[in-house]
């Protein structure tokens, strides 16, 4: 499942694509029997999520394709494999990105009353180990929309698939926007990590101040008993 999704046909229209990385597209299937499906496939997951994602698109099937009219819909000649497989993958994408839209969003707006406090009283009120996990949130999300969603790999099935598969690959893209998005994310993330870097970096430096002076006062007080022992 890492380079192919399981893809099953349960009939000539309808299918289920699963992804490794936590999706599932449901094609022509109703939420009863997508919802038992999904039940199903919940004890093989290794880190369910406490919120989930949803999106609906409409594919059109037709002898002559025209463009479509809305933002989500597409119109194609016939639901094959290789159209199945790409359409689950976008689309698969696409819920997976929102759901890091929503994940850095709450993250983002998590920092902003520290920014705030810093801006109008200079005060950080966090520690260093919560800015320590802000700093590897933003990094763990680099890496899942890199490495583990691979949101900006072509899929495999474009190279194989020919001109008509990349044109409808491209069609997708355009539809569901996924690279501004992903960009997007990550100037978010980026924020984030700076951000927090910035206050770990104030916080030891105040660290280092007070060691300085701790160290400072131990010296005097060491001269002060060398003092004072002499003279008595």
């Amino acid at each position: 499942m890492e380079n192919t999704p399981l893809l099953v046909q349960i009939d000539p229209l309808k299918m289920v694509a699963v992804f490794d990385y936590g999706s599932i597209v449901f094609f022509d299937i109703d939420r009863e029997e997508s919802a038992r499906l999904v039940d199903k496939l919940m004890p093989f997951a290794q880190r369910p999520n406490k919120t989930v994602s949803e999106d609906y698109f409409s594919l059109y099937l037709g002898v002559q394709p025209r463009e479509p009219e809305g933002t989500d819909e597409l119109f194609v000649k016939e639901l094959n494999r290789d159209i199945a497989l790409l359409v689950g993958t976008v689309l698969s994408r696409s819920v997976s990105v929102e759901y890091y839209e929503k994940l850095v969003g709450d993250a983002l707006a998590q920092l902003e009353h520290l920014i705030s406090l810093l801006q109008t009283k200079g005060k950080i009120p966090a520690s260093q180990r919560e800015l320590t996990k802000r700093v590897g949130f933003a990094l763990a999300v680099e890496h899942e929309l890199a490495y583990t969603l691979s949101a900006f790999d072509v899929p495999d099935i474009v190279w194989e698939g020919g001109k008509r598969i990349e044109e409808l690959y491209r069609l997708l893209k355009r539809e569901f926007d996924l690279e501004d998005r992903i960009r997007i994310i990550q100037q978010k993330v980026s924020l984030i990590s700076r951000s927090s870097m910035f206050v770990i970096g104030r916080l030891e430096g105040q660290r280092s101040l007070i060691l300085e002076w701790v160290i400072i006062l131990l010296i005097l007080l060491e001269v002060l008993l060398v003092v004072f022992g002499k003279m008595s």
